[in-house]
């Protein structure tokens, strides 16, 4: 995936593969999408879409279920009379006067908001930005949404097909399966699950195109999908045998820990000044690092020790062959150790963060 933070359009980025990379990289603040005067907002809390009470449009809600047929105008003022006397929500007085259960309601507002979601997939032409510093507040959130389930359930419903076409690949490409893993989150329908073992044993597009019982847009629609969801992609190239210039998973473990010497160094100085707030503070820095660095390190995390845990780095298949995964790695290395060494700074002082850098040239270089 490209570095596409913190804004960009849906010409470059359509909407199902923005919330993808939303979901891989576990991203938490505010997506806000702008076509011509429209806007509308998104948020997110570690790669999953968060409503919060505030943001929900509960009156609009209530007339839709009207529009529906599944209130009618009597219940919904009994319902506005009851919030008015006892100044509870709507959806409170729902529940209270029996009209609607908590599970019925909930689950009318997922599907009002999923719907109100799904004209952006066949959107082509929109400004997005993405605002990191907008937090959800726990104790307002009402509910969540499986961003890979809304992936899912929003291209099955697309119909710009010159959109689905531009952003697969044409002609014979191989294809091959991925992340598997990612079906255990959503739940395929039988065409989906067709298509995904007719994949796995015709490994060329054109071949998938021939035998698919779907027809050519069907079957184009569910390849999108696929690959929105990290499923497909394209094969790796491989080498015949190892020349010397590959980047080797020893030479990524050796990196590795002599970047996590520096952070450990790092943390246990600022955790002797400040206390056990210190891992916040390098938590931090490492967040707001994210839109500057490869996707790579998307999904890094601090241990208790203040070093980053490895096993996020090297399942993202970093230890394979090529100089230039090695200028990668060892520039968004040093990206992380300015951004913890500038924390410092900020929190401790300039005197602090001068003894820092001295010391730390002492424990060596990443290469």
């Amino acid at each position: 995936m490209n570095n596409i933070w913190p804004q960009g359009s849906f010409d470059k980025i359509p909407f199902s593969k923005l919330l993808s990379h939303i979901w891989h990289s576990e991203r938490s603040g505010r997506l806000e999408i702008k076509k011509g005067t429209a806007e509308k907002r998104l948020d997110f809390k570690k790669g999953n879409i968060i409503i919060e009470k505030d943001s929900f449009d509960e009156k609009f809600f209530f007339q839709t279920l009207i529009e529906k047929k599944i209130l009618n105008s009597s219940s919904l003022k009994k319902c506005e009379n009851f919030s008015s006397k006892n100044k509870t929500s709507l959806m409170k007085a729902s529940i209270e006067l029996g009209i609607l259960s908590p599970s019925q309601l909930w689950k009318f507002m997922e599907d009002f908001v999923k719907e109100d979601f799904f004209p952006l997939f066949d959107c082509s032409q929109a400004e997005y930005f993405f605002d990191q510093k907008h937090l959800p507040q726990e104790a307002f959130i009402l509910f969540s949404i499986s961003t890979l389930n809304l992936i899912l359930q929003g291209v099955r419903q697309m119909q710009n097909f010159d959109l689905i076409k531009s952003h697969i690949p044409q002609g014979a490409e191989p294809l091959q399966i991925l992340y598997p893993d990612n079906l255990n989150k959503v739940n395929l329908e039988p065409p989906e699950e067709y298509l995904l073992n007719l994949i796995a044993n015709n490994k060329n597009l054109k071949d998938i195109y021939d035998f698919s019982e779907l027809g050519k847009k069907e079957t184009q629609k569910i390849v999108f999908v696929f690959f929105c969801l990290g499923v497909l992609g394209l094969p790796q190239m491989k080498t015949q045998s190892q020349s010397p210039q590959e980047f080797s998973p020893a030479e990524v473990y050796k990196i590795l820990d002599a970047f996590n010497n520096k952070c450990s160094y790092i943390f246990k100085y600022i955790s002797k000044e400040i206390g056990p707030v210190a891992l916040n503070v390098l938590e931090k820095c490492i967040e707001d690092t994210k839109p500057n660095i490869s996707p790579f390190f998307q999904n890094i995390k601090l241990g208790l020790d203040g070093r980053i845990e490895t096993n996020s780095i090297l399942k993202t298949n970093i230890s394979v062959p090529g100089k230039e995964n090695q200028r990668t790695l060892l520039r968004d290395l040093n990206e992380i150790l300015a951004a913890e060494i500038l924390a410092v700074k900020k929190t401790l002082g300039n005197d602090h963060e001068s003894m820092l850098v001295k010391n730390l040239e002492k424990i060596g270089e990443l290469n």
